[in-house]
Parts: C-alpha cells; sequence; structure tokens
C-alpha cells in the first residue's frame, strides 16, 4: 500500500473528527467553567475576584509543561494511548473540578484540564502528517486550526441555555464533561498507532530526536517568535480592549466576531490552498492586514467600522495559521515523532513569550493608562509579518511536481 492510499484511508478521516470535536468541546468545557466563575467563587466563599486568576495562572503553567512533555509522553506511549491520555486527563480534569471539596482542589481539576488540552494540540500536527497526503494537509491543518473558535461559537449557544436548564455549575460542567467522556470512547474504538519516526519518504529514520535537538534550530525558534505576537494581540483583545474604555463595541460581540471571523478566515484558508501554495506571502499580507485592522478598531469612530475591523482582525489573524503550522511539516526528513518535539516546543515557547509579553503590557497599563498598553499589544503583533520576512519557504509551485 503507498503513503497516499494509506493517507486517503476513512479511518484517518474518522480519527481526525473525533480529535477536532475533542478539542472543540475542549475549549467548550472550558469557557463554560469561565462563564460560571460567579458561581464558582460563591460556591467556595471567594470574596475577592482576583482569586480567579489563579485559574488562569494554573492553565498557563499546565500548557507549558504539557506542550515540553507531548513529545516525551508520545516516545512512550505511542499515539493511541498519548491521545488518548490527552483526552482523559481533559475529562478527569473536569470531574475534579466538579467534585472539588475546595478552591485549591478545583484549580488543580482546571490545570489537569488544560494539560490534557496542552498535550492533544500538539498531537493534531503528527496525526495530518501521518493520515493525510501532502495536497490534503493544508485543508486539514486549517480546520484544526479553528477547532477551538468553533468550540467558542458552540459555547456561545448552548452554554447559557445549559445553565439556565441544569441550574447548577456542577450540573452544568458535568454535562461538557459527559460530552468529552463520549469523545474518549470513540477514540478507544477508532484510535490506533502507527510507526512516529517515518517520514513523509517512508523510510525510516533511525537517530532520535530530542527537545534539545529541537531547540538547536533556528526555524524552530522562528515559528513561536512569529505566532507569540499574534497570540498576545489575541488576548489583549479578548481581555484588555473591552474593558479599557476605546471599546465601542461590548466585550461579547467583540468574542464573537474574533470567532466568526476565524471561521470565514479557515474556509479562505482552505480556498486558497487549492490555487496557492507558497506560504510566507500568505502569512506576510495576512499579518500587515491584522495589524492594520487592529489599528483601525482602535481608532474606529463608530460601532459599524469597529465591527468591520474586529470582523476582519478575526479572518486575517486565522487565515494565515496553517501556512504557519504547514512550514514545519513540510520541512526535510519530518517523522511524526520529531514533529510532535518540534510542535511542543512552538507551543511552549510561544505561551512563554506570550506571558512575559502580557505581564509587561499589565505594567504599563498600570503605569502610563491602556492606550500606550494597546498601542504596544498592536506593536507586538507584527511579530507574525516580520516573521515572514525570517522564515523558510517550504511551499512549492503548484506546477512543479
Amino acid at each position: 500500500m503507498s503513503e497516499n492510499t494509506k493517507n486517503s484511508s476513512p479511518r484517518g478521516i474518522i480519527i481526525e473528527i473525533i480529535m477536532f470535536l475533542t478539542y472543540a468541546f475542549f475549549a467548550v468545557n472550558w469557557i463554560a467553567g469561565s462563564t460560571l466563575t460567579p458561581q464558582i467563587m460563591e460556591h467556595f466563599q471567594l470574596s475577592g475576584f482576583a482569586s480567579a486568576t489563579f485559574i488562569s495562572n494554573a492553565v498557563t503553567i499546565a500548557k507549558i509543561i504539557g506542550n515540553f512533555m507531548a513529545a516525551s509522553v508520545l516516545n512512550k506511549l505511542y499515539p493511541k494511548k498519548s491521545i488518548g491520555l490527552g483526552s482523559l486527563l481533559i475529562v478527569l480534569g473536569s470531574i475534579v473540578a466538579i467534585f472539588a471539596p475546595s478552591y485549591l482542589i478545583f484549580i488543580i481539576g482546571r490545570f489537569i484540564m488544560g494539560f490534557g488540552g496542552a498535550l492533544y494540540v500538539v498531537y493534531l500536527s503528527p496525526i495530518v502528517i501521518h493520515y493525510f497526503a501532502p495536497e490534503n494537509r493544508p485543508t486539514v491543518n486549517a480546520i484544526n486550526s479553528v477547532a477551538y473558535n468553533v468550540g467558542s461559537i458552540i459555547a456561545l449557544i448552548i452554554v447559557g441555555p445549559v445553565i439556565a436548564w441544569l441550574s447548577t455549575w456542577q450540573y452544568s460542567m458535568g454535562f461538557f464533561a459527559g460530552i468529552s467522556g463520549v469523545l474518549f470512547i470513540l477514540w478507544l474504538l477508532f484510535g490506533e498507532d502507527f510507526e512516529i519516526a517515518k517520514g513523509n519518504n517512508s523510510q525510516a529514520l533511525e537517530e532520535k530526536y530530542t527537545i534539545g535537538d529541537a531547540m538547536k534550530e533556528k526555524v524552530n525558534w522562528l515559528l513561536p517568535f512569529s505566532y507569540s505576537g499574534l497570540l498576545t494581540f489575541y488576548l489583549v483583545l479578548l481581555n484588555i480592549f473591552p474593558i479599557s474604555g476605546a471599546a465601542i463595541i461590548e466585550a461579547k460581540t467583540l468574542s464573537t466576531l474574533c470567532a466568526v471571523g476565524g471561521v470565514i478566515g479557515t474556509i479562505l484558508a482552505i480556498a486558497l490552498s487549492k490555487r496557492y501554495s507558497k506560504r510566507l506571502p500568505v502569512m506576510r499580507a495576512s499579518g500587515l492586514l491584522m495589524s492594520l485592522s487592529g489599528l483601525l478598531m482602535f481608532n474606529a469612530p463608530n460601532g459599524v467600522v469597529a465591527t468591520i475591523a474586529a470582523l476582519a482582525i478575526g479572518i486575517f489573524m486565522f487565515l494565515p495559521v496553517t501556512s504557519l503550522v504547514m512550514i514545519p511539516q513540510e520541512l526535510p526528513n519530518m517523522t511524526a515523532g520529531k514533529l510532535t518535539q518540534v510542535m511542543g516546543l512552538f507551543w511552549a515557547i510561544s505561551y512563554i513569550i506570550q506571558t512575559i509579553i502580557y505581564f509587561i503590557i499589565g505594567i504599563v497599563i498600570d503605569n502610563m493608562g491602556y492606550t500606550v498598553g494597546l498601542y504596544i499589544a498592536l506593536a507586538v503583533s507584527l511579530t507574525f509579518f516580520i516573521g515572514s520576512f525570517l522564515l523558510p519557504e517550504t511551499g512549492k509551485d503548484k506546477n512543479v511536481a
């Protein structure tokens, strides 16, 4: 059986659907927990809202540790058990949080859940290069890049009604944990192991690629550098901009526009990949247009302009992500195991940079006001545009066989 024939198997499509839905409902469960924060704080008799920040800090740590450990887990457990572990931790974390006797145990539950999500997001890439032919990978990568956004949209639609229906935060979170549990069972039924040291040319690579090896390659630092500015800008838009006093549109509307824009950007990315296979020009144009759209929104004279700008930010923020993640997949002699190390380092470094910059922006806002902080975030968003001049071009012309 040829590699391309294998990549076209129905089982690979089923596995992709299960993984996509698992990560999307991880987002739904996470957003549900955030929506229920007032009830959770009341349940644990917390008087200060600052206590809720321990959750976000715990999750950040969980993401970084999970990203660094993802490749090691994959090498020891192989794909089926590794991905199953990530899915199981999402469910277990939810259960621990639901039955937590104290706020500390609740935070530990959210940490476990975040750790599972961190493992899971890294494993999406090796699944893509194993099960899908090169010409189909841009489409699958585009779909995977918007999984969290799809979860956000689902959450906006169903979290409110579910909370109203089930009344308590425990039952509400339990409902979404149940869905994640069903997806975990489906993975046990359909998931399978495969050779993680086999490259795109089906030749086994004997040398072991470690996280230390990944750190020695320049491209593995340029990838998170490029993405970290976009990630920071995204979080500032959702968390700081709505309370800055400069926002003409409501926070919920802004979140919805970014999520919808992300879906539109993904559709455009899929359509573009059918006609154009270069990576850097897409990143360059989208990165610049994203930052310019942010500048327009910060200075929007009315709600209509702000709405259009916010939607444009979402589109140009997600349209080029497919091109970014295709670069490591298309590097010479790439294997599923090596790609897991690369993507684990990518996510970990991205979150570390984002956390540092976000903290600096907070200090600047405390001392110089929201306007200066917002423009720092806007300037940082240009790392995506700058990175497009530093990263290698891995895409090939369509007419080159």
